[in-house]
């Protein structure tokens, strides 16, 4: 069925129910964070995309307390609940409702702005392989040189068919060869169990 995220109430049940399984994620969030590899003092730039209501975020932060971090999410209602978890760090937020199912959420962001790395969580499988392979093109522009993209998220096996519209989870497999193609290096599955993966590459010096 179709996620409902303008609605307040179904975003409400949705952390609700984020918040009693996120404990079973934070091993892969950590080491989401840790393939940066930035010096713990930089005043890094990261760009969360699906931020919701702001776990990966509050990461980024336990790792580079001294980060700037744009939390990007195509729900109001999502990041209403982040901006309220994230508060003690409003100083070092921003927040943007954009929906990156469309190029046109490259708009949004500040102009000539670019980042040590672009992050998400369970996120970009809701949309296309063929819209899932222009935004990761946009990120790689996006990126700082050295920079990194890095993606903890659902997927399926290559030989599932996609589940459904709403859900058109891509392979792992599939992702890493396209990041690949786009010029990332490195590019590496770190982690991948039933269902879910964490990967991504950097972007040259």
């Amino acid at each position: 069925m179709p996620h409902e995220w303008d609605s307040a109430e179904y975003v409400s049940k949705w952390i609700e129910d984020g918040d009693k399984t996120d404990p079973e994620r934070a091993e892969q969030i950590t080491a989401l964070v840790g393939l940066i590899q930035r010096s713990a003092e930089e005043s890094i730039e990261v760009l969360d995309l699906g931020a919701g209501y702001g776990i990966v975020t509050r990461e980024i932060f336990t790792a580079y307390p001294n980060a700037q971090v744009v939390c990007l999410d195509g729900s109001a209602e999502m990041l209403k609940h982040g901006k309220a978890r994230l508060a003690d760090l409003e100083n070092q937020l921003s927040f943007i409702v954009a929906s990156f199912d469309s190029p046109n959420w490259l708009a949004t962001l500040p102009a000539n702005r670019q980042f040590d790395a672009v992050v998400s969580s369970r996120a970009i499988h809701h949309v296309v392989d063929d819209r899932k392979q222009a935004l990761y093109k946009e990120i790689f522009q996006l990126l700082k040189p050295g920079g990194c993209f890095v993606n903890h998220d659902l997927v399926r096996k290559p030989d599932d068919p996609i589940r459904d519209n709403h859900d058109p989870f891509g392979t792992v497999e599939d992702q890493v060869v396209w990041l690949e193609n786009i010029g990332f290096i490195d590019v590496e599955c770190f982690w991948q169990t039933e269902g879910r993966a964490l990967f991504g590459g950097y972007k040259s010096w």
